[in-house]
Order: C-alpha cells, then structure tokens, then sequence
C-alpha cells in the first residue's frame, strides 16, 4: 500500500447519468489499487434520503466497491454534502455514523489539511444557510428515514426545482467561498484547505502573516470528468478520470 490520500467530491451520481457512475466506478479502482486511505467530501450521490436507498440498483454497486476498499484495509472517510448529508450506508463494516461530520482536520504526507464539503464557507447565502439547519434537523431526518421511498424521491425532487431556482436569482456574492472563513484555517496551522461544492477544479496561494502562506484548494464536479486530488510526499496534485 502507498502513502498516498485521495480525495473526491461531486460526483453527483444519480439513475440518470451512469456515465458518471462509470467513471466514479473507475476512480474506485485506481484507489483501490493506490491510495493509503479515500476521503469522499460530499456530493458523491447527487441525492441521498436514507437506508432504503441502498436497494436501489444504481446505488448497490457503488456501496458494493467503497465496502470491497474498506475490506482491503483502505479507510473510506465520508464528509457531508449539502446533497447526501444523511448518507447512513455502512462502508465500512460497522455501523454508521448518526451525523456524518462537517469537517475535519487530517495529517496528510507532512500537510495538515482542513476538509470539508465548502457549503458552510459560503457565508453570503444566510437563506440557504436557514434551509440547511431545517433539513438537518431531527424531524427531518425521521421523516427520511422512514417514509415510503417513492414519497421521499417525490417531496426530494420538488424541494431541489425549488432550490435551483432560486439559486438561478441570486447574486453570484451570496453563493461564493468567503475566502476570509479559509484564511481563517490556514492561520490556524493549517497548510491547505480543501473543499468541494463550487464545481471548478482550482488551486489558490494564499498570503498569510510573515511572508507565510497557505493552499486553498477546491475540487471539481464530475460531469464531464473525473477530476480528483491526490495528497503524497507533502505535495497536493489533480489527477482525471476521462
């Protein structure tokens, strides 16, 4: 085994796109074969609801490969999204968690490197922010858990048509990264920051105090390509499933 992190968020796998799921499929081996551990930063389904997803015959295959990588001793770490916040599938081996984490601070290759999806760096949405609290909460999460698949699916599908149009209204300020939030990290101790949820593949030098500096890193979406990070030797580098 290899000393090297993978990291992956986005993907957005859903009934309709398998050509996604392939890729997503292909990615799976590569780390299978290469990676020390994955980190799955959100988003990795574009919809989770609860357990009942599982038996879906997209999904079963995904969760059948993440729990083939626990098995060969490859720790598979999964961070919310603002997407799949309630994944509950046990990949590895034990019982899930009952709150998937927002955030979390690795060492990485000599890197210490702050993880998280990205919706919580985007400070200027305060209505999104009022939405995500009411989705998460207890009563939310019952009513996913134990609805009728079909009516969740419904109710699901309803409140993300809703979303994007909204989202089609607001200011491009409200929905952008506060760089401020990931300064923040960094003077903390943290070498980079890492994150998802803004679907562009991008690398940032960020100036801190001293002439010190930090890495402020987001990672692509997956629609028309795999795009991944890799973390080894003290060193970050995309890599891409085509």
């Amino acid at each position: 085994m290899s000393g090297l992190d993978f990291f992956a968020s986005d993907v957005h796998i859903s009934a309709d796109r398998p050509d996604i799921t392939e890729r997503f499929m292909r990615f799976l081996e590569v780390a299978e074969s290469e990676a020390a551990r994955l980190f799955l930063l959100g988003d990795i389904f574009d919809l989770w609801l609860g357990p009942k997803q599982t038996r879906l015959p997209y999904v079963q295959p995904v969760l059948e490969r993440l729990r083939a990588i626990a098995s060969a001793g490859i720790p598979v770490t999964y961070l919310a999204g603002n997407r799949d916040f309630n994944f509950d599938a046990r990949v590895n081996g034990g019982p899930p968690p009952r709150q998937l984490p927002d955030e979390l601070t690795i060492d990485s290759g000599g890197l210490k490197l702050y993880l998280t999806h990205g919706d919580l760096l985007c400070t200027g949405d305060r209505g999104y922010g009022k939405t995500r609290r009411a989705a998460r909460s207890g009563l939310a999460r019952w009513l996913l858990n134990n609805s009728p698949l079909s009516f969740s699916l419904w109710v699901t599908r309803g409140l993300r048509r809703l979303s994007a149009r909204k989202l089609s209204r607001k200011k491009r300020l409200e929905t952008a990264i506060d760089f401020s939030r990931v300064r923040s990290q960094l003077l903390r101790g943290h070498d980079a920051v890492v994150t998802g949820h803004v679907h562009r593949a991008a690398r940032y030098r960020v100036t801190l105090e001293e002439g010190r500096t930090g890495e402020f890193v987001t990672l692509g979406d997956w629609s028309r390509e795999g795009i991944y990070l890799v973390s080894g030797g003290g060193s970050l580098e995309f890599r891409r499933i085509r």
